[in-house]
């Protein structure tokens, strides 16, 4: 009895120890090397990146050409205004001007000759008006003058009067025709008032004298 449990024992501990089947696989695939795929990401990225900064630089310098800042006075953004185009000498002694006199006051077209040519402008007729009770200047400018002329002589006109009217004409002869009203801080010269002519009584006619009696 007792060989009969050793054997199976070593039976059993011979079938333990016996070599394993091998198993049935299929082959697995080798891992490709990364080293080359890495690189070639690393340089796709990195041109994406430098790109991608191209771009935004330049289209934020192009948006800060159009969209410059305007300056500032006390905190509050004020709007610049656009340069106003300037004269040359030869364009003023070019402009051909006539002043009129329309206040009645004497010496106001001669003034305004003086004004007009500390500007630079030569050719300056004065004169009078037909109308001597214009408190409002007017100009008037011909198809020939040009803006910068117009702008020009416009401002100093409303420097030196109270109030001024600008027209435009298309047969005039001159350049700028100006009828002067009155300056700032004048007044309109009086009317002259008619004096009353004497009244001539009738002299009493004399009466006959009588005749002597002879």
């Amino acid at each position: 009895m007792e060989e009969t449990n050793q054997e199976e024992a070593v039976k059993a501990q011979e079938e333990n120890t016996s070599p394993a089947a091998p198993e049935v696989g299929f082959p697995l695939s080798q891992p490709k090397p990364k080293g080359k795929s890495n690189k070639w990401i690393f340089i796709v990225i990195g041109l994406l990146i430098l790109g991608g900064g191209g771009i935004y630089f330049f289209s934020r310098g192009a948006k800060e050409e159009e969209t410059l800042p305007s300056p500032t006075v006390g905190g509050v953004a004020t709007s610049t205004p656009a340069p106003t185009p300037t004269l040359n000498p030869a364009d003023r002694k070019d402009v051909s001007i006539e002043i009129q006199n329309g206040t009645g006051i004497s010496g106001e077209a001669a003034y305004l000759q003086g004004v007009l040519k500390n500007l630079g402008y030569s050719d300056i007729k004065a004169g009078n008006a037909s109308s001597q009770d214009a408190t409002k200047t007017t100009v008037t400018f011909g198809k020939n003058a040009s803006q910068s002329v117009k702008n020009e002589i416009t401002d100093k006109l409303e420097e030196v009067y109270k109030d001024v009217d600008v027209k435009t004409s298309s047969t005039q002869s001159v350049d700028v025709l100006i009828v002067t009203g009155l300056r700032k801080g004048a007044t309109a010269k009086p009317s002259p008032t008619a004096t009353p002519k004497p009244t001539v009584s009738p002299s009493p006619s004399p009466s006959p004298s009588p005749s002597p009696t002879p």
